[in-house]
């Protein structure tokens, strides 16, 4: 297949959007040219004015029940998560994010170019701007981590107290971002982090969540037991036990 241009680099956005309207369903169309999972970054190589540089980093990208997210700590912004709705159209990946580390998304639409490869994809990004006028390309290539289902896969999301929560499980892996939000006090702002790894389900809605990644360096490669309960195809019930008490969260399908 060959390799179209992506109009802009999603990563870079520096998406602060606040619109909490639900974002409408897009239909599947067109032929999936890549299977939904999990996938790890193995490297980007970037040219900038005819300089090459490879760069490395944790990166995780999970694809699932039309939706996606992707998280990983950028050097020049930080945290950098993003969560929304993907279809194919014509074997180029359309994604929309409907939300970010700093909240709610609207009105982005990317096409991605993406070329499967035996052990996993390459996605090129052709002509990425930034705000002081820089232009650079990117080829990022991309390894499977896994390709399994699970009845839980799926984008979702949470809000309590404050806390924001989104959540994708697929391929045998998951992404958590929490964002909460201040009201209160001299300092109204937004704090984000996030976290990934592997899940591995057991039987009855048992599951173990492995850390690999975290924005929270205690997080990295915590581990910790949960009970799923898929209460109907809109609705999962999370259950832990934080400091020997059982915790419950409800999440709705994105």
């Amino acid at each position: 297949m060959n390799l179209k241009r992506l109009m802009l680099g999603f990563a870079v956005l520096l998406l602060t959007a606040c619109n909490n309207d639900k974002t409408a369903v897009v239909a599947f169309t067109g032929v999936p040219a890549l299977p939904d999972g999990a996938y790890l970054l193995k490297d980007v190589e970037v040219t900038e004015n005819g300089a090459v540089s490879v760069l490395l980093r944790d990166q995780i990208k999970i694809y699932t029940n039309n939706r996606f997210m992707f998280a990983f700590m950028n050097k020049e912004i930080g945290i950098d998560v993003g969560a929304g709705i993907a279809t194919w159209d014509n074997g180029v990946m359309v994604e929309v994010p409907t939300v970010n580390h700093n909240g709610a998304v609207k009105g982005y639409s990317f096409d991605v170019a993406i070329e499967e490869t035996d052990s996993g994809f390459i996605q090129t990004i052709m002509g990425m701007k930034y705000d002081d006028g820089r232009s650079l390309d990117m080829v990022e290539t991309w390894n499977t981590a896994s390709i399994v289902t699970s009845p839980y896969d799926g984008l979702w999301h949470r809000i309590q107290d404050g806390v924001f929560t989104t959540k994708i499980i697929g391929g045998g892996h998951f992404i958590s971002l929490q964002r909460t939000t201040l009201t209160e006090g001299p300092d109204l702002s937004n704090s984000s982090e996030f976290w990934f790894g592997s899940i591995e389900f057991g039987e009855n809605g048992q599951a173990v969540e492995t850390g690999m990644t975290s924005s929270v360096q205690t997080n990295s490669d915590a581990q910790r037991s949960l009970h799923l309960v898929l209460i109907d195809q809109d609705n999962l019930s999370q259950t832990a036990t934080v400091d020997g008490i059982e915790v419950t969260e409800i999440y709705q399908r994105l």
